[in-house]
């Protein structure tokens, strides 16, 4: 795949650019954006007014008639975790449907009507899951605090009230404002708290015992279905990542193609966009995979899945420099040693039997992890500074 030539043929339609507008003397006024950060404010803020009195009306019927505790036995909690995840479920799907309007991101109404849908149902279920996970946590550290604690109806409903209106307006934001940079973060944050979750929440506790997949068995009760739902929907988020990526890639390219050439600095070579797109596919095909089909139900291919997950990951890091030139020297350094890192902790694993099997795929997980964060960043920074400098020759 080749970048398109012309960087704003990349990054946003020349029909989508905004029109000057002339006022009654005639001179042109400032144009007028596609998208308005102070219209998503006040958006953001209607949709958090909105959430607050839906769930205070709901909390109020569900506390009615009894004095619930912070936490636990269908506690102000557990009535506010399942209320903020479901309004961040709701919300999400329509802020996120303002990021088309953005000129950078025609591209994603592009896309075939099966992709789209899934892309939104994952990234909708990740930050519901989220919310859930948050004030669950919260409510639990505050039973902690506030030992024997109760609420009436108005003060239990007012609590979860505040939840609600919380989460509807960062996952307005979150949705209205996605990109590849809060898109990467997303991702860590997404995949460390159901993580933390299911280990907080397993059966079994000897998990550690054996390996990290453990988790995901049916053994583990409840924290089975949040570890693999967390796996699958990782995995869907991480291949829209992918697409955010190579776009971002793609404009980087252009914008250096028609920097002149005494200025490239040896980053004049041709971006190679598929190979790129293709590993990190992959990366999310197989990390949804392995929470689709869990390790107590056929190991073979739930190990196989995560092996060729590491495998993509590798061969990413490996062949990076040549398919995509002129990233920092030191990215791609750093990137060699965590995979060193990651080739290390597999050795002390085996043979060495210095730790188990789990400390080891912990290892492994953060560092592909990190390194993905890092690539985005990275390729963030590159096409930031791109866009100073055609700025500045303009």
């Amino acid at each position: 795949m080749t970048a398109e030539r012309n960087p704003a043929a990349v990054e946003g339609r020349r029909g989508s650019r905004p029109q000057r507008r002339t006022t009654r003397g005639g001179t042109p006024s400032a144009p007028t954006p596609p998208t308005s950060s102070v219209r998503t404010e006040a958006r953001a803020a209607q949709v958090a007014g909105l959430a607050v009195v839906v769930s205070f009306v709901v909390a109020f019927f569900a506390f009615a008639g009894r004095r619930p505790a912070l936490s636990g036995d269908h506690g102000v909690g557990d009535i506010a975790a399942i209320v903020g995840g479901v309004v961040a479920l709701l919300v999400l799907p329509v802020a996120y449907r303002h990021t088309y309007d953005h000129p950078q991101h025609h591209w994603l109404a592009e896309r075939p009507a099966w992709r789209r849908y899934l892309g939104v149902i994952a990234l909708a279920a990740a930050h519901g899951a989220i919310a859930y996970m948050a004030t669950w946590a919260g409510f639990r550290i505050f039973q902690g605090t506030f030992s024997k604690l109760t609420l009436d109806a108005f003060a239990g409903a007012l609590a979860t009230a505040i939840v609600g209106g919380l989460a509807a307006y960062a996952t307005y934001q979150s949705g209205a404002r996605m990109n590849s940079y809060l898109l990467s973060n997303f991702l860590a944050t997404y995949l460390a708290a159901g993580v933390l979750t299911s280990m907080v929440t397993t059966m079994n506790s000897h998990w550690w015992e054996v390996n990290f997949s453990v988790l995901g068995a049916r053994d583990s009760g409840a924290a089975s279905w949040t570890f693999n739902m967390t796996l699958i929907t990782s995995g869907i988020v991480i291949t829209m990542l992918a697409e955010y990526v190579t776009r971002d890639i793609q404009a980087l390219a252009a914008y250096r193609e028609d920097c002149p050439a005494e200025e490239r600095r040896g980053s004049a070579a041709r971006v190679q966009t598929r190979p790129i797109l293709v590993c990190l596919v992959l990366i999310g095909i197989f990390l949804a995979g392995t929470g689709l089909v869990p390790v107590d139900f056929y190991m073979p291919a739930h190990n196989s899945m995560a092996t060729a997950m590491t495998g993509a990951y590798t061969l990413l890091v490996l062949f990076l420099p040549w398919w995509l030139p002129g990233l920092s020297r030191t990215f791609h350094v750093t990137g060699f040693a965590m995979l060193g890192g990651a080739i290390l902790a597999v050795f002390l694993w085996f043979p060495f039997g210095y730790y188990n099997m789990t400390a080891m795929e912990f290892f492994v997980a953060g560092v592909i992890l990190a390194w993905l964060v890092l690539l985005i960043r990275n390729v963030a920074a590159a096409l930031e500074d791109a866009r100073r400098d055609a700025l500045g020759r303009f």
